[in-house]
């Protein structure tokens, strides 16, 4: 019966994997003699052996180490995220009422490092509230607040529009407007009928004993 396993040729692969081998054969051999010169350790060919696996530990760590100091440092110089609005309001003040209606003005702050959006306002004082721009009559979406900036409502420009008034306010008045922040929720404010330097601490705390719903006459 003929053998149907076929001779292998050595390669040149080959010739070079069998002289690494003997190579560290004959280191391991060298060291074994060096070890029973000096009266020491036995099996020293053994002890190569078993290093690898150690030698191989401590390079799967140095490179592991090494990706994570990537990770820590690509994170480290990542720009930081901006700071959130933040919404401040001064000298708001309202109108004498014309025609059933009363637009408000206030001086709004954004000290934060993103932007808000103005979307809407209540009050105890009007069933129907909106944002205007001049005279028109039609209602904005949003009042856009850029980060550190300053937007001011004022007569000609942006307002809050009071309408369907369930009291009509008259001077010495301090109404409480709630205005509505995409990101910086409710934030409210009082509002004399006249000029804004008229408000004074006092009229702010008689305002606050009647939040949300209009004071007694």
């Amino acid at each position: 019966m003929e053998d149907d396993r076929q001779s292998h040729e050595p390669t040149g692969a080959d010739e070079e994997a069998d002289a690494e081998l003997e190579a560290l054969e004959q280191e391991a051999a060298d060291l074994a003699a060096r070890a029973e010169q000096r009266g020491g350790l036995r099996g020293s060919r053994r002890l190569l052996v078993l290093q690898a696996p150690i030698l191989i530990a401590v390079a799967v760590v140095l490179l592991l180490w090494s990706r994570g100091t990537s990770v820590s440092a690509a994170a480290a110089s990542a720009p930081p995220a901006a700071a959130p609005a933040k919404i401040g309001m001064v000298n708001a003040y309202l109108t004498a009422p014309s025609d059933g209606t009363v637009r408000a003005y206030v001086v709004i702050k954004n000290n934060g490092g993103t932007a808000d959006r103005l979307v809407g306002a209540s009050s105890p004082w009007a069933t129907s509230i909106s944002l205007a721009e001049g005279s028109s009559p039609a209602s904005l979406p949003w009042i856009t607040i850029p980060a550190h900036s300053t937007v001011t409502l004022k007569p000609g420009g942006y307002s809050v529009l009071l309408s369907g008034l369930t009291r009509t306010p008259k001077a010495g008045d301090t109404i409480q407007l709630n205005l509505n922040f995409a990101a910086s929720g409710t934030v409210y404010v009082f509002a004399p009928e006249g000029p804004a330097s008229s408000l004074t601490v006092q009229d702010v705390m008689d305002a606050m004993k009647h939040m949300d719903k209009l004071p007694p006459q």
